[in-house]
């Protein structure tokens, strides 16, 4: 994992509520900050996920706390012992994290059957971000010039309404059917995970959040809280208190990552 282009610190913060509306908590999250030091080079490595219990479904709690569970067991066993051994970066990445969010999915299959949850995974390291992504959690870059770019693309039948110009994504957000996902972990063993890899600037920072948040504050308002403060837990806790001013209609969760080079 040795390269000269390593980050070599990972800030992150992270923060949740119930919202105001759902009686239960059905989100779950993990975050990791490694620092590596060796050889005179320190080096960092970050993983990051946002599971999103499907409510209506059974179990949706239990599906988010067990896919995340499964999830980090197999990266820490199969992948990052492999990401440390590295002299070079390692090939397929993303292939690996899907491979990791397969077998998790087969796992909540077995032990929690009919129950559903998106699953939305982003390691840092090497100067790049990494993605697995299913359901409809986001991934969003936030660049120097305030430019807030999505990385990852919601599956859900308003999305590809959108993709299809039937609707805007303003009006997705009212759309009677807004929550209706075609792609979850949870219904079967089979899984089509979308993957991505991504090159970060110096100043480049990343959101992962649900759709509690996402849902309720725009673009325009993310950039704005995240820009307010240089405190990332303070701006983590103003996204949240915002989901939840705007009427906290879902559960909230959202995890800010600033990578130092």
């Amino acid at each position: 994992m040795t390269t000269s282009a390593s980050f070599y610190a990972i800030h992150s913060a992270s923060a949740h509520s119930i919202g105001k509306v759902r009686r239960y908590n059905e989100d779950a999250m993990y975050r990791f900050d490694g620092q590596l030091m060796r050889l005179n080079h320190q080096e960092a490595l970050g993983l990051y996920i946002i599971a999103d219990g499907m409510g209506g479904h059974a179990d949706g709690d239990k599906a988010s706390a067990c896919t995340v569970t499964a999830f980090v067991r197999c990266f820490f066993e199969e992948v990052f012992c492999d990401l440390l051994e590295a002299e070079e970066e390692p090939e397929s990445i993303p292939e690996r994290l899907a491979s990791c969010m397969v077998q998790a999915n087969q796992e909540l299959v077995q032990r929690y059957p009919g129950s559903g949850t998106t699953f939305t995974v982003a390691l840092v390291t090497n100067r790049k971000v990494y993605g697995a992504h299913v359901g409809d959690s986001r991934l969003f870059v936030l660049d120097k010039a305030n430019q807030l770019e999505q990385l990852t693309h919601d599956h859900s039948l308003v999305q590809v309404m959108i993709d299809l110009g039937e609707l805007t994504p303003e009006e997705a957000l009212n759309h009677p059917r807004r929550s209706v996902l075609l792609r979850s972990l949870g219904f079967k063993e089979e899984l089509d995970v979308d993957t991505l890899e991504r090159e970060l600037q110096p100043g480049d920072r990343l959101l992962l959040c649900c759709d509690g948040l996402w849902s309720v504050v725009d673009e325009e308002g993310l950039i704005k809280i995240i820009n307010q403060s240089d405190d990332l837990q303070k701006a983590c806790d103003a996204l949240v208190e915002a989901a939840n001013d705007a009427g906290g209609p879902d559960n909230i969760s959202c995890i800010l990552i600033e990578p130092e080079k």
